[in-house]
């Protein structure tokens, strides 16, 4: 399985995991996306079942370092606007 993690603001690759023996259920475990609610999960994780890749939506450093100093850049929903 692979897994790609995403700023959910900026759309860049933060970074990704390659495990060929792990199955979404591992991954969940694993990870700890297990302890999220079905709705934070729902908001959280996509996944391509064809060819086996999770999607996590993250905030990368960049992102995290505006919203800190600029607060309301939430607002707007999304700090680089």
């Amino acid at each position: 399985m692979r897994i790609e993690y995403w700023c959910k603001y900026c759309k860049h690759l933060v970074g990704e995991v390659n495990q060929p023996l792990w199955s979404y259920a591992d991954a969940e475990v694993l990870l700890g996306f297990a302890n999220l609610s079905p709705v934070e999960q729902r908001d959280t994780i996509d996944y391509n079942g064809k060819d086996g890749t999770m999607y996590v939506k993250t905030v990368c450093d960049y992102c995290q370092d505006a919203v800190e100093s600029h607060p309301e850049l939430l607002v707007e929903g999304n700090p680089l606007q």
